[in-house]
């Protein structure tokens, strides 16, 4: 073989590979992870498209815990800032509902001293204000007064007083609106005030 056909079979292999190159198929997908495409349906043109819905989000019909009332210092703006001299024309303890069972605690002030307590509302038609003391040191004299007054109007809804340790019931068939409290103690260790109502009223 000579020299001119070496050189033309060198000049064919790089023909053949330069073609090769230039027309060579693209990479293969990976199979392992590829999936098969699954058509998306259509709906025939003219079908009605069903409507969305989406669930009504659930409203806790109970309270989850009972939310705690503090003092306020921001006074001047409430139409009341100061307890009569004399609540005794509210009366005594209201008497106890019939059903005992299921009373549900909604808020709550717990302090050792008097003052106003912040807005709060209540939503629900019939509830109770069930306040109780507590006196050690001089019970003989342990004096405890308390007012709920309606924000809008000033005026008091409920008194109490309470001239010795004890507990004092308040039934208030008002809601739907915000109060607050005021509330004077001489001679106590603590007050606590729950707000209750009754699972038919929630």
């Amino acid at each position: 073989m000579d020299k001119g056909d070496i050189i033309s079979i060198l000049a064919a292999l790089l023909i053949v590979s330069a073609i090769g190159i230039v027309f060579q198929h693209p990479p293969a997908v990976n199979a392992v992870n590829s999936e098969p495409e699954t058509p998306i349906p259509t709906p025939p043109e003219g079908a009605p498209t069903p409507p969305i819905t989406t669930p009504p989000t659930p409203t806790p019909s109970m309270p989850i815990g009972p939310a705690r009332i503090s003092y306020t210092s921001e006074i001047w703006s409430y139409p009341l800032y100061y307890l009569p001299s004399n609540l005794t024309q509210y009366g005594g303890s209201d008497p106890l509902w019939k059903e005992n069972e299921g009373i549900v605690p909604f808020a709550y002030i717990e302090e050792a001293r008097g003052g106003i307590t912040e807005a709060f509302h209540v939503p629900y038609t019939v509830w109770r204000l069930n306040c109780s003391v507590s006196a050690t040191v001089r019970p003989e004299a342990a004096h405890f007064r308390m007012a709920l007054v309606d924000l809008e109007s000033g005026s008091i809804i409920e008194g109490a007083e309470l001239r010795y340790p004890g507990s004092i019931i308040k039934n208030v068939e008002r809601g739907g609106k915000d109060f607050y409290l005021i509330v004077s103690v001489n001679e106590i260790d603590s007050y606590r005030i729950t707000l209750e109502t009754l699972p038919k009223y929630l």
